[in-house]
């Protein structure tokens, strides 16, 4: 029986491994394990992984990985990538400790992938795991620029901190010790390790008093004095992502981090490229923060007069700043407890509608699209956020928005016409929004009209919407049996479905 071609290619290599390694062996090595490599991605892979490993022990490819040759380290570590595949976590910690540590810290950064690569497959708190490691992973978030092995690093650190192991693997002494000569150096670097912390943070009540008392948070903070405007909008996206406990929440409140984000919305009057940038990043903190699971969105929407200000800068700014405040407004409107507070309050919804019905052009695509995140707070919302949104409907274009939605989707611009039926998707998340849109006069057959040339994403939102309305218990009551078919065969066609027209075949006499 002849050989495989696999078979040839792994007795090539068990040849060559024990050769002196010249430079006819090197090349011949790249060569064999580029083979293998494909032929281990075309299979059958169990046959040949079985095979490969009977006479290549891993041993021997770690040996290789220290070979002074970059191009057969990389294709080396892309085979024996392969080869640990179905290799479980467990099996890996096992076996490989002492190469895992010996990987993080190689220079090339395709073994440090590699290896970074195998923490992935732990997923549970209750994996074996060694502290040695952590130390090893932090190194790697070093260097000036990203890379895929800072990428991969900073991945799995976070993924570690999910899944439990934080701050007992991961900020041992000897880890911290990384850490905080990580902290000491750029941007990039300070960065990734905030991004790893506020994970770590999420996950565990402890962990920020745990930071805080290391010094971790204190430098964090510091990053909002630097005068670098990206560094600042680093911080001010980190900020909410560490408001995961009311603890955290109150020490950065207490810290006066929200009201120099409040005085840079509202005391900037240099007009400059850096103010706008500010800004939106400020607003865009503020959005979020709402959102946070430490925070109470009423509570910090009045201590901070949020509404006010956004009533002033939709109603007061032009430009940039006032398309970020709209946006801004539409996401805090798409959390229940804040809506009911700004329904309460008043002035910024009541700005929403101003800016809407004098809008044209981009202005009125982003006030449909703050509207629509406004009416979708919740697919189940509750009778006073619900009459919030009934409210608001009635303000824009004194009631009369579905004509508005109509005629944006006729434009045909994708843009216009996904962002009103974004609005038409959310209206029918609530019982009143149902029936408006069915006593629209022919707005069934509207909705119907299969239109190809809007192209696939603007089919997509209208089915979503079809899809919507025929979900809401009140749409059969609101739209009649037949209409209410109607809706229903659509969605079961799907959203790009074409009517087949029957072909006669013409004899010519």
């Amino acid at each position: 029986m002849s050989e495989k071609e696999y078979e040839c290619t792994i007795k090539r290599i068990c040849t060559l491994l024990q050769s002196e390694p010249t430079p006819d062996v090197i090349q011949g090595l790249r060569e064999s394990f580029g083979s293998l490599g494909k032929q281990l991605k075309a299979g059958p892979f169990l046959e040949v992984f079985e095979t490969t490993l009977s006479n290549i022990p891993f041993s021997a490819l770690f040996s290789l990985l220290a070979a002074p040759d970059n191009k057969l380290i990389v294709i080396v570590a892309e085979v024996t990538g392969l080869l640990l595949k179905p290799v479980t976590w467990a099996m890996v910690h096992q076996t490989f400790e002492e190469y895992i540590i010996q990987g993080l810290g190689h220079p090339h950064p395709n073994v440090k992938c590699l290896v970074l690569s195998q923490f992935l497959k732990c997923e549970q708190a209750k994996d074996p795991f060694s502290p040695q490691y952590g130390p090893h992973i932090w190194k790697c978030l070093e260097g000036k620029g990203e890379n895929e092995a800072t990428k991969l690093a900073k991945q799995v650190l976070i993924h570690l901190c999910k899944i439990g192991m934080g701050l007992e693997y991961l900020f041992t002494s000897e880890s911290l010790a990384v850490v905080k000569q990580t902290l000491a150096g750029n941007e990039g670097e300070r960065f990734r390790v905030y991004d790893v912390v506020a994970a770590a943070v999420a996950e565990s009540e402890s962990a920020f008093e745990f930071f805080r008392q290391e010094g971790i948070v204190e430098t964090f903070l510091e990053e909002e004095d630097r005068r670098d405007v990206l560094v600042v909008m680093n911080f001010y996206e980190l900020v909410p992502d560490l408001c995961a406990s009311p603890t955290s929440f109150e020490y950065l409140d207490s810290q006066g981090v929200f009201k120099r984000v409040l005085k840079e919305l509202t005391d900037s009057e240099e007009d400059s490229v850096t103010t706008s940038l500010l800004r939106t990043a400020g607003l865009k903190l503020l959005s979020r923060v709402v959102d946070a699971k430490g925070v109470q969105a009423d509570s910090f929407l009045e201590q901070y007069a949020v509404a006010p200000i956004l009533r002033d800068m939709i109603l007061r700014e032009s430009g940039e700043a006032r398309v970020a405040a709209i946006s801004c407004l539409g996401a805090i409107g798409n959390n229940p407890q804040a809506l009911e507070y700004l329904a309460k309050e008043d002035t910024a919804l009541s700005a929403l509608a101003t800016a809407y019905n004098g809008s044209l052009g981009r202005l009125r695509v982003e006030c449909l699209q703050a509207i629509a995140c406004v009416f979708g707070h919740s697919q189940t919302p509750g009778a006073a956020t619900s009459q919030a949104c009934y409210d608001l409907y009635m303000r824009l274009s004194d009631g009369k928005l579905l004509v508005d939605l109509t005629k944006e989707i006729m434009k045909g611009f994708e843009e216009s016409c996904v962002a009103a039926f974004a609005v038409f998707q959310k209206l029918s998340w609530h019982a009143w929004g149902v029936r408006e849109i069915a006593s629209y006069q022919n707005i069934t057959n509207f909705l119907l009209t299969r239109d190809a040339s809007r192209g696939k994403t603007v089919q997509q939102w209208q089915f979503a919407t079809i899809e919507s309305i025929v979900a809401s218990p009140s749409a059969k009551d609101a739209f009649g049996d037949e209409d209410y078919t109607r809706l229903r065969r659509y969605v079961n066609e799907g959203p790009f479905f074409v009517n087949s027209v029957p072909q006669v075949a013409l004899k010519s006499s």
